[in-house]
Parts: structure tokens; sequence; C-alpha cells
């Protein structure tokens, strides 16, 4: 923590990313430490790798207008690099951006984080890359604006799975009511992550329910949305935010997945060519004893015990359904 502390103050010029396809802690960390950086006097600059358009719960967010989007400024490789809420460089989605970086500061809370920095700040016990930079900035003797206050705030929110996970510990409840102390006005922003969803989006869940599989005695849930689905929805990809912990809100489920189409012509590692299928898959499970995390790493994917994901290339959502059967049943469904 000091030596991260250290290194921001002595900075003059930063290039600040997060993981693609970036969720509410990403994206608020990306913002607080963005103007925390510039509130210090240096010379900073956001940055996010996938084009895709930000899902709309998260768009609310001041200052994600300033980003650069898809290709990196040209000054990147003067710039030392500080990645938020990232496990892997190939999670950034341009993994040169870490080759060509003068230093990397490597902030997260992912155990499986794979320790790419030149300094590495991983906290595996934490709720959420907010809580851990709410720590840094405060060391910093960073002013903790509405702004930044909003963007920590709605990283907590997201990734402690409303405060329901069991990595929401009573730090993190201290830091979020220290967040509400500081004028926060958490309600809104709950209304702006769970309570404005978009009609599209209702559709695709509507599919999503209607095409979904149990099993594992019904304490596995499975839904799958394909190409056609997004097209009859009304949707694009950005919309699929969340949509899995609706089916593991089911009365006795235990581990859900949400297996969706990525958009035609995308290349991802691991696909051989854009016409080969591709899929990502993201897991919850209700309980930190159930690690869905295991699963996922084992397909190169990652997260925590209970949020985890990864990126199937060459298989069909069938090939996909039996692999996460099988591994669930080892976890959760023995006789």
């Amino acid at each position: 923590m000091d030596e991260v502390v250290d290194a921001l103050r002595a900075e003059k010029r930063v290039l600040i990313t997060c993981h693609v396809k970036p969720d509410g802690d990403a994206l608020g960390c990306l913002i607080a430490l963005h103007r925390a950086m510039q509130q210090l006097g240096a010379d900073s600059v956001m940055y996010l790798a996938d084009t895709e358009a930000i899902a709309p719960e998260f768009s609310w967010l001041g200052g994600l207008g300033e980003a650069i989007i898809g290709s990196p400024p040209d000054d990147a490789a003067a710039r030392t690099l500080v990645t938020v809420d990232c496990g892997s460089a190939e999670r950034i989605g341009n993994e040169v951006l870490v080759e060509k970086a003068p230093r990397t500061i490597n902030i997260d809370h992912h155990a499986d984080n794979t320790r790419f920095g030149d300094i590495n700040l991983v906290m595996g016990a934490s709720s959420s890359t907010a809580e851990i930079l709410y720590s840094i900035l405060n060391k910093l003797g960073v002013e903790i604006t509405t702004e930044i206050g909003e963007a920590l705030y709605t990283g907590i929110l997201v990734d402690s799975g409303r405060f329901q996970y069991s990595s929401a510990s009573a730090q993190t409840f201290r830091v979020a009511a220290e967040l509400i102390s500081g004028g926060v006005d958490h309600a809104a922003i709950f209304h702006h992550v769970y309570e404005t969803v978009p009609l599209a989006k209702t559709r695709l869940l509507c599919r999503l329910l209607t095409n979904m599989t149990i099993a594992c005695d019904g304490k596995l849930a499975i839904g799958v949305i394909g190409r056609n689905d997004f097209e009859l929805a009304g949707a694009g990809n950005g919309l699929t935010e969340g949509l899995v912990d609706n089916l593991r809100a089911i009365e006795g489920v235990q581990v859900a997945a949400l297996i969706y189409a990525r958009p035609a012509g995308a290349l991802e590692p691991g696909q051989k060519n854009r016409n080969e299928p591709l899929y990502r898959v993201s897991l919850r499970s209700s309980s930190e004893t159930l690690d869905v995390q295991r699963i996922a790493k084992a397909k190169s994917g990652g997260g925590h015990r209970q949020a985890a994901g990864f990126t199937a290339a060459g298989e069909t959502p069938e090939q996909i359904i039996a692999y996460l059967t099988e591994s669930v049943s080892g976890i959760i469904c023995q006789d």
C-alpha cells in the first residue's frame, strides 16, 4: 500500500486503464483515480481498450466522457501505466501497453491476479478495488469530491453484490458510511444502477429465463443468450450486465451461469477465426464455499470465489452447458 501511495504521489504522467467489458468497480476506480491524480497535479489520461458501449447502468458516472476508447494515446509508452480492477495483462484488451510502459502499477482485488505489474497491490479479501482505492486516496491526502465519492461507492455497491457477498466486511460498510457522510447520495446511485433498466434489457431477460436450463436437482441454473436473442430483443451486448444474478436469485439455485454470444466478427484470445463460435460465460455462486473461480480458471478465465467468468471459443452452448454441469456436479451435486 505505502509503495503504491509513494509511487502515485511522485508520478507526473499516467495512463489509467481497467479490464475489458468494464463493470461498476472498474469504471468507478478509473474515474476516481483519474480525478485524484489530477488533484495531485499529474497529467492523467483514462483509457478503455474495449470499444463496446458501456453498460447503461454506469453511463451516468461523471467523467466517463473524458476516456480515450479503442486506440491508446500516441504517448502511451511515455506514461506510467496504472491498472485498476484488472486480473491480468490480457484482460486490459491491449497487452502491448504493459510491454511498452516504463512502469506498471497494478491495483486489484482479484485473488488470482497474475501480478503483472512492476508494483502490485492485490488484496483478494477486499470487497472491491474501489474499497482499496479509497484507502489509497486517503493516504494521498486527496479530497473525496462528490464525483470521486460516487464513483467509489458505485464500485463497492456493485462488486459487493449490493453488500450481500461474504467479501463485504465491516470495513466495507465503514467505507460506504464515510462516503455517504461525505455527501454521496446512495439512494440515487442504487436507482441509477438497478432501477433504470432499459426495455430491451428486460426483453433480453425474458428470453434468457424462457431458455434456461436447470440441473443438479435445481441447484444449478444456466441461461443462454444467442445472437438471435440479442436481435429479437433489440439489445446490444452491453445489456448483459447483471443478468446472471436473476438466475442465482431463483429459490434453491446455488450456482448460476450466463452464456452469451459475442457479436459477429469479434476476434478474441483463443479464437482461431472470426467465424468460430464465441461465447462469454458469467458465473455466480450463493456461498463462498462454492468456488466458481476454479471452474473459470480451468477455462483460462478468472475472478472471485462467488463471481467469475471465462470466454469459450469454438464451443457450442451445449458443450459449455455440459462442462458446467459436470464441473458444478463435482462441487454441489454429490450423492
